[in-house]
């Protein structure tokens, strides 16, 4: 199963000190320059050290192809790297292995499945580390609190307790 990844789950699981998490779930994870480039232009952020060593062994980087596809997509205002991702999802996904798109902003989220891609965020990386006994429930739900207390991860009160209840299925 391959992933490909766009900046805001590689930053809070960056944050929450998981982002080994990605290559025990994926077999290879993909991301585009320009989402690099994004990750990295904090120099004084606490998870940029991580970042860095991810960059540096586990995260594939493929540089972004502006064609018609990034065209049309940057025309319904979703951000540059975002676009960048789906061009790339589009690009793997010929290589016959099962690809996740992994992006937590909504917008994006529909125009990816309406393109026909399986998606996840950085909650759905918890959830799938439970079932891939990675963490605990219980930690998964400190790592939701801290997400949601700690960082500035936008989740509504109403789907957070929806995922604190489907934990308790799990």
């Amino acid at each position: 199963m391959l992933g490909i990844t766009n900046a805001s789950p590689l930053i809070y699981l960056g944050k929450l000190g998981k982002l080994d998490l990605l290559p025990k779930i994926f077999k290879k994870i993909y991301t585009t320059d320009l989402v690099k480039n994004e990750v990295l232009r904090l120099e004084t952020a606490p998870e940029r050290v991580i970042l860095e060593e991810a960059f540096s062994s586990w995260l594939i980087t493929k540089k972004s192809q502006t064609n018609s596809l990034m065209e049309k997509l940057e025309q319904l205002n979703i951000h540059k790297g975002e676009a960048s991702v789906l061009v790339l999802a589009k690009e793997l996904s010929f290589q016959g292995d099962k690809t996740i798109v992994i992006l937590d902003d909504l917008t994006t989220r529909d125009i990816a499945r309406a393109m026909g891609f399986v998606i996840t965020g950085t909650v759905g990386i918890l959830l799938r580390s439970i079932k891939q006994d990675l963490i605990s429930k219980n930690e998964c739900k400190i790592l939701l609190t801290q997400l949601t207390t700690e960082t500035d991860f936008r989740m509504s009160i109403k789907l957070y307790s929806r995922i604190i209840k489907n934990l308790e299925r799990i």
